[in-house]
């Protein structure tokens, strides 16, 4: 079937040629992307429609190339307390489980690859090699390093993969934290972190923007409210960071801004584009019905914002609804951990099916 990604607005498609303007190089011939090439030890990326089965298979394929010790690294038990071990900093200062990137084999490292091709759409492969490849940017751009790197990125499997008992694809490090829960025929990845540091890079005449979307089409919801409902929309509070990070599963937020219930159907469309951009990284037979229960569920949903309402300038937002929660913040204030949009954090969840809790 049909990536769900559904096209932007020519106003939406406008703004994305604005920001991209800003955040560019000022070569003529740089074309811009949200994606990019993936790491030398991954082999074309040919993502699946949708099917478990596809993601059990390349898990069990990983696993059979691993020995006894690696196995021991990379497999444990689906608690708790190891579903919540992710964070978005880098690893010097935080301390993960499994197997890092450049611990494993070229095989190996091509293995842990098709498992996220078997998960994700192609658009959701490329956002997460945009970001580990944007943390090699990082390493290379001469500043404070942290222990950042393109391939410093974790792999774990959380349970055994099995065609009908739960079980856990964990993948990430500094700026990603990739959760993907399968059941049966079901499949989730929520809760998922995306961040960057750069949010915008050039690489072999290529400007890449992995989180180009989930911002462009913010903007584009933005700017179509009227002077009331975007005053409705304004937090009270100054937001500069996502709220339900890494380590706030459970929590919740108060529903705050202004009610989709209020949009014309012209806006409706518009924040249905920006909430595709979040849901569309998942393999697209699974993210079809994701977006579908959010439309269903728009009435009830609440779309919040903090900051200026123009392209280009640092800001926090926020979209709740009965099946989802999405936070964007710039990292903004003084410092090595500022840098206003060219330093994102993220999140994607889904309140009462984070790691699967609600898988049938």
């Amino acid at each position: 079937m049909p990536n769900p990604r559904r096209a932007f607005t020519a106003g939406t498609v406008a703004l994305l040629m604005t920001l991209a303007a800003g955040c560019g190089g000022d070569d003529d011939e740089t074309t811009t992307t949200t994606g990019t090439t993936t790491p030398a030890t991954a082999t074309s990326a040919t993502t699946s429609s949708g099917g478990t089965e596809d993601v059990r298979n390349a898990t069990t394929a990983f696993l059979a190339l691993l020995n006894d010790t690696e196995k021991t690294s990379v497999q444990g038990e689906r608690t708790t307390d190891n579903l919540a071990q992710w964070s978005n900093l880098p690893d010097q200062l935080f301390k993960r489980a499994g197997l890092r990137m450049d611990a494993l084999s070229t095989d190996q490292q091509a293995a842990v690859l098709k498992i996220l091709q078997a998960a994700l759409s192609s658009d959701g492969y490329a956002q997460v090699t945009g970001i580990t490849t944007g943390d090699g940017v990082l390493k290379d751009s001469g500043g404070m390093d942290l222990d950042f790197g393109a391939d410093h990125y974790w792999i774990r499997i959380l349970g055994t993969p099995s065609e009908s008992e739960i079980w856990t694809i964990q993948y990430g490090g500094h700026h990603l934290a990739v959760n993907i829960s399968v059941k049966g025929d079901e499949m989730t990845m929520a809760p998922t972190l995306w961040g960057a540091q750069p949010a915008s890079y050039t690489t072999s005449g290529t400007t890449v923007e992995p989180l180009a979307g989930e911002t462009t089409a913010a903007f584009a919801v933005m700017d179509a409210l009227d002077d009331e409902q975007q005053d409705a929309a304004q937090l009270d509070t100054t937001i500069t960071e996502i709220v339900l990070g890494a380590q706030q599963d459970g929590k919740t937020l108060a529903d705050e801004g202004v009610k989709v219930s209020t949009f014309t159907e012209q806006q409706k469309e518009l924040l249905m584009a920006l909430i595709t951009e979040w849901i569309s990284p998942l393999a697209p037979d699974q993210a079809q019905s994701k977006i579908t229960e959010a439309e269903d569920n728009l009435g009830k949903t609440w779309f919040a914002w903090s900051g200026e309402t123009i392209a280009g300038q640092p800001i926090y937002y926020r979209v709740q609804g009965p099946s989802l929660t999405i936070e964007f913040a710039h990292q903004q204030g003084q410092g090595a951990n500022a840098g206003g949009i060219t330093h994102i954090h993220s999140i994607y969840r889904e309140p009462d099916n984070d790691y699967g809790a609600e898988l049938s």
